[in-house]
C-alpha cells in the first residue's frame, strides 16, 4: 500500500510559504507548466540530478520542479506497536530532512517547485506520483558506474525504466567526460524513454 502526504504536512511554514501547494494550479498566464519530478534523499547523487535538471530546464519559465521522497513501509510486526499518527509523524520528519538541501537549493535558484513524500516500493511509488501529478519527465540521480551495465544495478532506476511510461532521465557521476544521452527501448510492459546523462560537476 502506498500513501502520500503533501509538503504542507511535512515542511516548516517558512519553507511552505515559498513553495507551490500541491493543490494549486500549475498554470502561469494561462499556460500549462512543464512538471519535472526529481526523487530526493539528501544524497550527493540526488542533489547532482537536481542541479542538472535546474541547469537544463530551469530557464524555462513554465518549468515546475516537484521533489519527491520515498519513505519505507514499516514491517507489520513493527506497525502493531505504533499508532498511525506516530508512524506518519516519523515518516514526515524523515522526509523533511531528506528534502531540506534540495528545497534550499531550489529556493536560491528562484524556480517554481513543490514537494510530497510517498511510501512503498521506490520505483512504483515514484512512477505513481509522477503520473498523479501529470509530470512530463522524471530526473533521477545514480552513483557513478564504470560501465553502462553497472548503471542498472541501481534497482530503483532499473524499476523506473521498466515500468514508467514517463521519460526517465538518469544522471550519473564523472565516469564520462562529456554529456551523453542514450535512448533506451521500452522494457517489458513499460514504455519509458531513458535519457542517461553523465554530468561533470
Amino acid at each position: 500500500m502506498k500513501s502520500r502526504l503533501a509538503l504542507e504536512e511535512t515542511i516548516a511554514p517558512s519553507v511552505v510559504d515559498s513553495e507551490v501547494s500541491d493543490k494549486q494550479s500549475y498554470n502561469v498566464g494561462g499556460e500549462v507548466m512543464s512538471k519535472i519530478l526529481i526523487p530526493v534523499d539528501n544524497s550527493v547523487n540526488s542533489l547532482m540530478a537536481l542541479k542538472h535538471a535546474v541547469s537544463v530546464y530551469g530557464k524555462d519559465r513554465k518549468a515546475h520542479f516537484h521533489l519527491c521522497n520515498v519513505q519505507p513501509t514499516l514491517y507489520r510486526h513493527i506497525r502493531k506497536f505504533l499508532n498511525k499518527q506516530t508512524i506518519n509523524e516519523w515518516q514526515a520528519e524523515r522526509a523533511k530532512l531528506a528534502a531540506q538541501s534540495a528545497s534550499e537549493f531550489l529556493e536560491r535558484s528562484g524556480v517554481s517547485f513543490s514537494f510530497t513524500y510517498v511510501t512503498g516500493d521506490k520505483g512504483e511509488a515514484l512512477r505513481d506520483e509522477a503520473q498523479r501529478l501529470g509530470c512530463q519527465r522524471i530526473v533521477i540521480g545514480t552513483a557513478k558506474k564504470n560501465t553502462l551495465s553497472r548503471l542498472f544495478e541501481n534497482s530503483t532506476t532499473a524499476k523506473l525504466l521498466e515500468i514508467s511510461d514517463i521519460p526517465v532521465e538518469v544522471v550519473t557521476g564523472k565516469s564520462l567526460s562529456t554529456l551523453e544521452r542514450w535512448g533506451i527501448p521500452a522494457i517489458g510492459a513499460g514504455a519509458a524513454t531513458a535519457l542517461m546523462a553523465a554530468v561533470i560537476d
